[in-house]
Order: C-alpha cells, then sequence, then structure tokens
C-alpha cells in the first residue's frame, strides 16, 4: 500500500489553515469566462492546486466553495459591457450547482439615462426586474446554496426607493424552502441618511424579516458606480470568441475556457479538462 505525503497525514483543520493562506481574500474579476460571474471573494485555485491528488483536489473545492462569495451584477446596462445577461453560461456550468454563497448587486446606471433620455425610470426598473427575475430562476438550480447578498447601487437619481425595492420580489422565491437567507450588502444612492435607512427598511420588507441586516450605507456613489463598470467589463468576451471561431480545435477551446482558471498548456497536457467544474466528489486519480 503506498506511503501517504506528509500533507494528507495532517489533521484536517490544519489543511484548512494551509488553504486559507493558499486562498486570502483578494478579489479577482471574471474568474470563469462566458458564465457571469463578475467577482470572487477569494484568490481561486490554480491548476497546480487542482492536479496535486484526489483527495486534496476533493478538499480545495469543497473548501473554496464554503468560504467564497461569487458575484453577480444585475443591470438595464448589461449589453453596454458585453456579458451574459441572461446567464445562458452559468446556467450550462456544472459550477452552479456547487455555489453556496453569492452576492447579486443591482445596479441602476445613469450613464444608459444620458444616453437614451427616453429610457425612464419605469423601464429600466423593469427591465432590471426581467434580469432578477432570470438571476433567480438560474440560481434556484444551485441547489447547494445557502446565503444570498442583495446590495444595491444607484446612480440614477429618479428616487421612488419603496418603488425599487418591490424590484427585489423575485428573489423571495430562492427562499421558498427555508434554505437561502438573505443578507443586505452595500447600498449606494440614496441622498440622506433617513432615505437610506428607509430604503434599507423596504428592502428588508421585501425580503423578510429574517433578512440580515448588515449594510454599508456608501457615499461615493459615483466611485462605487465607476468600479462597477470597470468590473462587468470583460474585455475577454470579444477576445476569446474570436479565438474560439479561429481554432483548430473550438470544442478543446471552449472547455479549457469553461473550466475555469490559469495555465492552459497543462490543463490541456494533463488529459484533465474539466477538473474544476465536475466538482469535488467526481475528480478521478
Amino acid at each position: 500500500m503506498p506511503q501517504l505525503t506528509s500533507l494528507l497525514r495532517l489533521p484536517l483543520e490544519l489543511r484548512h489553515e494551509i488553504y486559507a493562506y493558499l486562498f486570502p481574500p483578494n478579489p479577482t474579476s471574471h474568474p470563469l469566462p462566458h458564465v457571469g460571474i463578475t467577482s470572487v471573494t477569494h484568490t481561486p485555485p490554480t491548476l497546480t492546486h487542482l492536479l496535486v491528488h484526489r483527495q486534496l483536489t476533493a478538499e480545495i473545492q469543497t473548501y473554496y466553495f464554503q468560504l467564497t462569495t461569487w458575484k453577480l451584477i444585475i443591470s438595464h446596462a448589461f449589453n453596454f459591457f458585453r456579458v451574459d445577461s441572461n446567464l445562458e453560461g452559468l446556467e450550462r456550468s456544472s459550477v452552479l450547482r456547487h455555489l453556496r454563497r453569492v452576492e447579486l448587486v443591482f445596479f441602476c446606471d445613469i450613464l444608459l439615462l444620458k444616453d437614451y433620455p427616453s429610457f425612464g425610470l419605469e423601464a429600466f426598473s423593469a427591465e432590471i426586474r426581467r434580469r432578477a427575475e432570470r438571476a433567480c430562476h438560474v440560481l434556484g438550480q444551485a441547489r447547494e446554496l445557502k446565503e444570498v447578498t442583495v446590495s444595491w447601487i444607484d446612480t440614477t437619481l429618479t428616487g421612488q426607493w419603496e418603488g425599487k425595492a418591490a424590484i427585489l420580489m423575485p428573489l423571495k422565491a430562492l427562499a421558498a424552502d427555508g434554505q437561502v437567507r438573505f443578507r443586505i450588502g452595500e447600498v449606494y444612492g440614496p441622498d440622506e441618511q433617513e432615505e437610506k435607512e428607509e430604503f434599507v427598511a423596504s428592502m428588508r420588507e421585501v425580503l423578510g424579516e429574517e433578512g440580515e441586516v448588515g449594510s454599508k450605507l456608501g457615499e461615493d456613489c459615483d466611485s462605487k458606480a465607476s468600479d462597477l463598470r470597470m468590473l462587468a467589463f470583460d474585455p475577454r468576451q470579444g477576445r476569446d470568441r474570436l479565438a474560439s471561431a479561429t481554432s483548430t480545435s473550438a470544442t478543446s477551446s471552449q472547455s479549457l475556457a469553461a473550466s475555469g482558471w490559469r495555465d492552459e498548456g497543462t490543463w490541456r497536457r494533463s488529459g484533465r479538462l474539466e477538473a474544476w467544474q465536475r466538482g469535488p466528489a467526481e475528480v478521478g486519480a
């Protein structure tokens, strides 16, 4: 019988300490191209980590999904950013079934209203709600989902905060079975502190009394909006589509892009094209 390595002899708690060092809090944008995930809160595993040993691969994946929050931006301006607004890529990805923590950022951007004045409050509210319904339909398939953080970034100066809170109504379907709990994240937009508190109260009313209020009521809304625009835009969207169209092995390229992280040469040579996406229990020796 082969001897276990010294790392595998360590107690699981100590291995978790090692994983915490390897995958620290470090927001990383677009970790999985083409699946609509805007960012993750912790440094993702590399292929080197995932190809060491079957047991370690399973532990790392389980640990990472328990730890990390995956951010989705819901906005009326998604087409401007050239991202997957309907989350079709996420719905097809096997990563979906392992998600446990998700942040939904509702982003109402004044730039679109300036460019298209006829696209007023009613129209963009309806569009954001439609996309919220779609996001909830997709996330409803994430059987491991436990926590959804809801943030609201609004630079439109259109007010009507109670009505905007009603846009969140589709989210209630995620908590229908009692498995998912909501918490309120960052809130930027209302000018006065009283408005902010009333808006948070309206959000909590929609999300339910069990929703945990841990909100950050932001002051510098323009700066936050600028950060979100930069985060939402993924220049790889167009570049990767072009590469796939000209590749002699389009299927292989798409598998590599969909599977996740870095060092595609190592990934291809290993022959384990979908080690990350298959999930902890499905990774072979």
